[in-house]
């Protein structure tokens, strides 16, 4: 009884994680940095470039830096994962460069609506607002 007990109680956890899993949707950001990789405003490998945004987890102190997987692109990416609980709220979010050693935010907020399904935006220019 006591075995059979146990089998339960495992199954129902592992079937509660794989539904927080599958529930959970993730966003891919990029940002296009060319125009400050060819006036060495941003250098690879010394600055660094995050996103923050007024969700979890981009509201913690742990930063989520952007890095380029193909160097010939000048896109910055990071795939962010956000709870199945922010389904259709709103994220307001910035990208912050920290360029020798100074930072540069965006001046307006991005936003979009978590839609609870995986999506990959378009690469924008870092503080251009002309869609």
């Amino acid at each position: 009884m006591q075995l059979l007990k146990k089998f339960y109680v495992s199954a129902l956890i592992l079937l509660g994680v794989n539904l927080s899993v599958v529930a959970q949707s993730s966003i891919t950001f990029n940002v296009n940095l060319k125009p400050q990789l060819e006036d060495s405003t941003f250098l690879p490998g010394i600055d660094q470039i995050k996103i923050i945004g007024d969700l979890y987890p981009l509201n913690t102190p742990n930063p989520y830096y952007l890095i380029d997987e193909e160097p010939v692109d000048s896109i910055y990416s990071i795939t962010v994962r956000f709870s199945s609980r922010f389904r259709n709220d709103m994220l307001t979010y910035n990208f912050e460069m920290m360029a020798n050693y100074i930072r540069l935010t965006e001046v307006m907020p991005r936003s979009i609506q978590l839609q609870g399904r995986d999506v990959e935006l378009d690469p924008l220019y870092f503080n251009a607002f002309a869609w």
